[in-house]
């Protein structure tokens, strides 16, 4: 009775095997993502720059900003993922300017952070108003928008240890 009850449910098992693998025939995914991956280093000649490492997915033109900002007591505060969260950081750089491949495939790459661009509807720098990164944690933010996403963006915004 029990050889053929196991006997019995073993086609069961396979077919449910045969219909959780996908086809090697299915069109493999060109969704756009970003994942921010490892820890922020900061430039030890310079702690104003610093590089985000992040794996993505974008097809065709896009426009990437990478920015990492910390409090004064460089900890993960939950207010550095709110809007206006550069009121309340200690720190902060960024940088509209890395040069991103959009050609739907996969990529893994440094990406630069400093304080160079201006704030917002502003000439002032950046340095003026805002400490240098120190070791600690940062709120990470990788966004990036290209014809897939448009203006919703593919972003990864996490706590990362900066180092």
């Amino acid at each position: 009775m029990k050889r053929t009850t196991l006997l019995g449910a073993l086609p069961l098992a396979v077919l449910s095997l045969a219909v959780a693998v996908p086809s090697a025939s299915a069109a493999p995914s060109t969704e756009s993502f970003s994942q921010v991956i490892g820890t922020v280093r900061i430039d030890p000649s310079d702690p104003t720059q610093a590089s985000v490492q992040a794996r993505y997915r974008c097809t065709g033109d896009a426009h990437l900003w990478v920015s990492v900002k910390q409090t004064a007591d460089r900890t993960a505060d939950p207010r550095l993922a709110e809007e206006g969260s550069s009121g309340i950081s200690a720190a902060w750089s960024d940088s509209h300017r890395n040069a991103i491949t959009c050609d739907s495939r996969i990529h893994v790459g440094w990406f630069d952070v400093d304080q160079e661009e201006p704030l917002w509807g502003s000439d002032e720098p950046k340095s003026t108003v805002f400490e240098p990164l120190a070791k600690g944690v940062g709120y990470v933010q990788f966004c990036l928008y290209d014809e897939v996403t448009g203006e919703g963006g593919a972003t990864d915004n996490a706590f990362r240890n900066v180092r």
